[in-house]
C-alpha cells in the first residue's frame, strides 16, 4: 500500500511550537515506518566542516575518503535553511563526516536555525574543542542538544590521558553550568561504542559513561562497526539480524559542506549522489525519481542489492537463534539509550 502524502506547511498549520513538536514526532514515527511520506524531509544532516582535527583508527576519516573536504560556506547554510524552513523542516544536525567545531560560523548557523523556527538543532562531536569560552557559547546559542562521542578509540587518538582528562572536565563543565543556569538545553548525550554487545560488555560501558557524566541526559551504548564500503559493519551482520527498510530515506536528506546530497551519513563517499542544490531545490532531491527508486528497493525487499545498504547497520531486527526474528519491531540497533 502506498504511504499517505503529507504536506507539511497544511499539517503545521495554525500549531504552536509545543503542538508542532509533537506533530513532528508522531511523522518521525510513521515515515519511518513507511506509513506516511511528507512533501519535504523532516530532517537535514548538514555538514558544516568536513574536515575534522583527529584521525580515529575506526573512523572513515582515517584514510577511508577519496572525495575533497572543506567548510561550508554561510550563505550556503543560511539558503538550506531557508528552503527547508519555508517547506515544513522541523530539525536539523549539524554534523556528518567533520568536526563541526572547526567551523567558524557555527554559533551564528545555530542562531539562525533558530530563528527561522527549526524546531530541532542538535550538534554531534568528539568534545576536543569545548573550552570555558564555548561552552558559554554552546548555552547562549540555543542549541537543543549536543552528542559527545566517548569512545575509547576517541581516547587512543588523545595520546595523553591529561588531554583526554581535558575533555571529560569540558563535558561535565558544561553540564554543571547548564545546571547552574536553570537550563533545560541543551540535552546532552554521551554515547560510547564497544566491539561486542555481550550484556556484561554493555553493562560495564554503560556504568562507565554515567559515572563519568552524571548529570548527562541520555546514555547510549552501541556496538562498534566496520566503516568501510565493501565490509559488513558486523562480522555476523547477515546472519544475525535481518534487513528492514531504511528509515532514514523517509526521515531525512544528508547535505555534504560544498552542496552535494546524498541519502544518510553512511554514503561518506557520496556514491549515490542525489544531486546539489546550488542546482536543484531540497524538495526536488527529495521527490527525485532516483531516490523515489532507493525507496522501492528498500520495501520491496531489494535493498541487499545496494552497495552501501547491504553493509548498513541502520534499520535491523536481530533473530534467534533458530533463525526467527525476535522482534518485528523495526530499530536501530546501535542505540540503547537509558
Amino acid at each position: 500500500m502506498e504511504p499517505e502524502y503529507i504536506d507539511l506547511n497544511s499539517y503545521f498549520s495554525g500549531a504552536n511550537p509545543d503542538m508542532k513538536f509533537e506533530r513532528y514526532r508522531n511523522l518521525w514515527k510513521k515515515a519511518g515506518d513507511y506509513k506516511v511520506f511528507t512533501s519535504f524531509p523532516l530532517h537535514l544532516d548538514i555538514e558544516l566542516s568536513g574536515v575534522c582535527n583527529l584521525k580515529c583508527k575506526n573512523c572513515f576519516q582515517n584514510e577511508l575518503l577519496d572525495v575533497p573536504l572543506g567548510l561550508m560556506d554561510t550563505r550556503l547554510f543560511e539558503r538550506i535553511i531557508t528552503e527547508g524552513t519555508q517547506k515544513g523542516l522541523c530539525a536539523i544536525k549539524l554534523q556528518i563526516r567533520g568536526e563541526s567545531f572547526l567551523h567558524p560560523g557555527l554559533f551564528d548557523c545555530i542562531k539562525f536555525s533558530k530563528k527561522m523556527g527549526v524546531l530541532d538543532t542538535q550538534i554531534t562531536t568528539n568534545g576536543t574543542l569545548l573550552n570555558s569560552e564555548t561552552i558559554q557559547k554552546v548555552l547562549d546559542s540555543g542549541l537543543d542538544g549536543i552528542i559527545f562521542s566517548a569512545d575509547t578509540h576517541h581516547t587512543d587518538n588523545y595520546k595523553l590521558e591529561n588531554k583526554t582528562s581535558r575533555v571529560e572536565a569540558a563535558i561535565n563543565e558544561l553540564l554543571s553550568r547548564r545546571k547552574e543556569s536553570s537550563l533545560k538545553k541543551p540535552w546532552v548525550r554521551i554515547q560510547s561504542s564497544i566491539p561486542s554487545m555481550d550484556k556484561t560488555s554493555f553493562e560495564t560501558a554503560k556504568n562507565y559513561i554515567k559515572k563519568k557524566f552524571p548529570l548527562a541526559d541520555i546514555h547510549v551504548v552501541s556496538r562498534l562497526y566496520d566503516f568501510r564500503y565493501d565490509h559488513d559493519v558486523f562480522d555476523d551482520l547477515h546472519t544475525s539480524y535481518d534487513m528492514g527498510p531504511c528509515s532514514y530515506l523517509m526521515h531525512r536528506l544528508a547535505v555534504f559542506w560544498n552542496g552535494d546530497v546524498t541519502v544518510c551519513c553512511s554514503d561518506y563517499n557520496n556514491k549515490f549522489q542525489l544531486g546539489n542544490i546550488y542546482d536543484k531545490s531540497l524538495e526536488d532531491i527529495w521527490k527525485s525519481e532516483k531516490l523515489t527508486r532507493f525507496r522501492q528497493m528498500h520495501f520491496s525487499g531489494k535493498r541487499q542489492l545496494m552497495d552501501v545498504c547491504k553493509h548498513c547497520q541502520a534499520d535491523l531486527s536481530p533473530k534467534t537463534q533458530s533463525g526467527r526474528v525476535m522482534d518485528k519491531t523495526k530499530q536501530h540497533i546501535a542505540d540503547y539509550a537509558t
